[in-house]
């Protein structure tokens, strides 16, 4: 009896702590490795030319913390890229590729991108857009059509793909990019993937993929982070579709009042992607960990102009106060 009351009262604990954990510090870990899962990792925030995308930096590394400490996957099997520029990109998918041509059939992919997607006006074709781009000239980014052929030619057991991003032209905090000129572009559905593969995108057609500026993270993103975190890693494909489109349906009438749907681009007649799993082995205990930190160029770049703004600024009050005093 007594055993059994403490095995409650650990369990209570547990769930609670869950409950009032956040999903950047308390994560499930597991102690197996997973050595056949690949993953790049691109979290692209502070633009040359495009404004910033909030809170994508934290997106991307804190999706990586998961891959490592709760689905088991090695660090020297995650490549995370941080505001990446267009060769930056370009060289990660090369590597991307290379690993499953001597990892063998058996491998799994994961591609995870959190930034500006953009639409051409004309073709109402996709892109995905490095911080050296400028989204009113398509031939700076990564078109999705040789994105998605390029991840359809790897021979793997699954590949899966994550794109926190819209490609309406749309900011992810409202407004409009400049290749959008103020107007919603509904861009081309997904082109059909390969048997192994599954898209899954933060919106549709000429929707926003918006923040939640509360949690620091894409609403797409924190509510992937959020069912890995609940299913202790555990969750299957159609379990994570079901439930993160639901909650950012709501979440986004409710916090932005404007309809933001997730969709999922699977092999045409073939449903067993819904059954594909994380991982097929829950985490077995739960661990507190410290923020992520993320520094990069463009950041202490971005930094830097904002002091160099501020001290500009009070060297102009003082001047203008000293001239006060000498009249």
């Amino acid at each position: 009896m007594r055993n059994s009351i403490l095995a409650v009262m650990m369990l209570l604990t547990t769930v609670l702590c869950k409950a009032q954990g956040d999903v950047d510090t308390y994560l499930p870990v597991t102690d197996i490795k997973d050595p056949n899962t690949f993953a790049v990792i691109i979290a692209n925030e502070h633009y040359e030319f495009e404004v910033p995308v909030p809170y994508a930096l934290n997106d991307g590394a804190v999706f990586k913390r998961y891959l490592e400490k709760t689905l088991g996957v090695p660090e020297d099997n995650i490549r995370f890229v941080p505001d990446a520029t267009l060769n930056k990109m370009r060289r990660e998918l090369r590597w991307l590729s290379d690993m499953v041509s001597v990892s063998g059939d058996q491998c799994r992919v994961i591609v995870y991108y959190s930034g500006h997607g953009m639409p051409d006006e004309a073709s109402h074709n996709a892109y995905l857009l490095p911080v050296d781009g400028y989204s009113t000239d398509t031939r700076s980014g990564v078109s999705t059509a040789d994105f998605y052929k390029l991840l359809s030619n790897m021979k793997t057991r699954q590949t899966l793909v994550f794109l926190d991003a819209c490609f309406s032209g749309a900011k992810r905090e409202g407004g409009m990019m400049q290749a959008a000129r103020g107007v919603a572009i509904k861009a081309k559905a997904a082109p059909v993937v390969s048997s192994n593969m599954v898209v899954f995108s933060a919106a549709t057609g000429d929707e926003t993929a918006w923040p939640l500026k509360e949690k620091q993270h894409g609403l797409f993103t924190y509510n992937i982070l959020q069912q890995l975190n609940e299913h202790n890693g555990c969750v299957s494909l159609g379990e994570l579709s079901d439930q993160v489109t639901a909650e950012v349906k709501s979440l986004s009438m409710k916090k932005n009042g404007k309809m933001q749907t997730p969709t999922v681009t699977a092999p045409n007649g073939n449903n067993s992607w819904r059954n594909w799993m994380f991982t097929n082995e829950p985490a077995k205990r739960y661990e507190t960990l410290p923020k992520v930190q993320i520094a990069t160029r463009a950041a202490e770049k971005s930094a830097d102009e904002g002091e160099g703004q501020t001290e500009k600024k009070v060297k102009k009050q003082f001047s203008v106060l000293r001239r006060k005093n000498n009249n």
